[in-house]
């Protein structure tokens, strides 16, 4: 995928995200204006990445059939709207229609993943990933989260991934940041500082 395809995904996920064309979802209950009705802030963007989600997944197994060029518009549509049925109505569709027409349902998975950062945003989240060579218990991954929960000021979703390139300790990814405690990072570190 190539840059501007991905400032297109970006695009269309806060089109999706934010339908009225403001830094955040439509306002409701739950810490809305007096006298609104209807979900808050939170709950109206996790409907809508949920949403997305369940468009994403049912036409997954269908993806080269929706992007190829060699299909007509009509028949994709047809095929689009037999996958996601009665079940799936609404934007989520509307998005998957448009970007048929459009020609860009290839784009679907990035801007679901962009989705779920401006989810993440709004429900003042981050998302983490821990490297390590052997699973860590259950309160070493609360501690962890509780320490950089500390450290952003903002809840975090760490996930734990098992890797055998990290020889002992861990590293920790928060956004575009590594967190390095790696038998192997030390030594480079060590490496560094006798030839330096």
């Amino acid at each position: 995928m190539d840059y501007s395809e991905k400032i297109l995904a970006k695009r269309y996920a806060r089109a999706y995200m934010f339908p009225q064309g403001k830094d955040k979802p439509p306002h409701g209950g739950g810490g809305s204006p007096a006298g609104a009705s209807g979900p808050g802030p939170q709950a109206a963007s996790r409907a809508r990445l949920d949403g997305l989600r369940r468009v994403f997944e049912a036409a997954q197994p269908f993806a080269k059939i929706l992007t190829r060029p060699a299909v007509s518009v009509e028949a994709k549509l047809d095929v689009l709207s037999r996958l996601l049925g009665p079940g799936i109505k609404g934007a989520p569709a509307g998005l998957a229609g448009l970007l048929v027409r459009k020609g860009r349902f290839a784009l679907l998975g990035d801007i679901l993943e962009e989705s779920v950062r401006i989810n993440d945003s709004v429900c003042g989240m981050l998302r983490a990933e821990l490297y390590s060579r052997y699973g860590l218990s259950a309160g070493e991954l609360v501690r962890i989260e509780t320490m950089l929960s500390g450290m952003t000021k903002r809840k975090i979703a760490l996930r734990q991934v098992i890797t055998e390139r990290v020889i002992g300790g861990f590293e920790i990814k928060v956004g575009d940041v590594t967190l390095d405690a790696t038998v192997r990072g030390r030594l480079d570190e060590l490496k560094k500082k006798l030839l330096g």
